[in-house]
């Protein structure tokens, strides 16, 4: 007996272990990159995949758990995928938003990272809400603008396109953009920075372009709002499923503690977005279809 239990010890030790499962501290390997996630209790609606800042890394935005707490107890996992460093020996990581050749196709991996989660954590793509803040905002509107099927939605905080904007956008998107009007950071009317080399987009310019690719019927807003802090446009009179609003408060640059009610109240009250077969989209976001599609 003895003998037999030491063979099959033997033979167990010999089996290739299983891969380390990843999750909110242990990365979840992607091609060109990684993520953390938090997973709620029960089967997620979707998820909030949220890009951080400039600088930011995907453990810190673990680390703030008041927005951790409040997007996985409305029953939404959130992602939080890691940028690439800037420059070599930087810490953090910041995001491909201006299309750099020599760099990272962030609106593929952006892809892969959602297609991942899916398969791996059996999330429903139409659940899924792309967002992030300052830099991460700014690469939010970079997807929105080039890639718009790449997700049913977007909900930028405090980040805009850069200069020189885009003369159109690809398609029609959903989008709710929040920002604060003292923003000293990324104001609304852009900043020149890293000594006057790159500059940041107006944000009233940028919805100009939003609303022509969308193909909204008016420049103005069709209603206007107030919700408690927040002071409401709405761009509803456009293209089929097509849906545009700003939300203005009164702070600087910071994501303000009810942003997770605000956006997903929003995401929640949008109609259905079309499944997307992520292998059938072309990584560049020219909306070209593999011919087995």
């Amino acid at each position: 007996m003895h003998a037999l239990r030491l063979l099959i010890l033997l033979a167990l030790a010999a089996l290739p272990l299983p891969a380390a499962a990843c999750g909110e501290t242990s990365e979840c390997r992607v091609d060109g990159g990684a993520y953390l996630i938090a997973l709620p209790e029960g089967p997620a609606k979707g998820a909030v995949i949220f890009l951080h800042g400039y600088g930011g890394t995907a453990k810190g935005l673990m680390r703030n758990r008041t927005l951790v707490k409040a997007v996985t107890e409305r029953g939404y996992a959130l992602i939080a995928p890691q940028g690439l460093p800037w420059r070599p020996g930087q810490k953090g990581g910041s995001w491909n938003m201006r299309l750099s050749p020599e760099r990272r196709d962030d609106i593929a991996f952006l892809r892969a990272v959602a297609a991942d989660a899916g398969t791996r954590f059996g999330l429903p793509h139409g659940g899924m809400l792309l967002s992030g803040f300052s830099a991460g905002g700014m690469m939010v509107w970079r997807v929105a603008c080039n890639a718009p099927e790449a997700f049913p939605a977007y909900a930028p905080v405090s980040g805009l396109l850069w200069r020189p904007l885009p003369e159109k956008c690809a398609g029609p998107m959903r989008m709710l953009h929040v920002h604060g009007w003292s923003d000293p950071v990324v104001p609304i009317e852009g900043r020149s920075v890293a000594g006057g080399r790159i500059t940041q987009g107006d944000l009233f310019r940028g919805l100009d372009i939003l609303r022509a690719a969308d193909g909204c019927a008016r420049d103005d807003p069709d209603s206007y709002d107030r919700s408690g802090r927040y002071l409401i446009r709405r761009w509803t009179e456009c293209a089929p499923g097509a849906r545009l609003e700003l939300a203005m408060h009164p702070g600087g640059h910071m994501i303000p503690k009810d942003w997770t009610t605000l956006a997903l109240d929003w995401f929640e009250g949008l109609p259905p977005a079309p499944e997307v077969d992520l292998a059938c989209s072309n990584k560049d976001g020219k909306d070209e279809l593999a011919a087995s599609c």
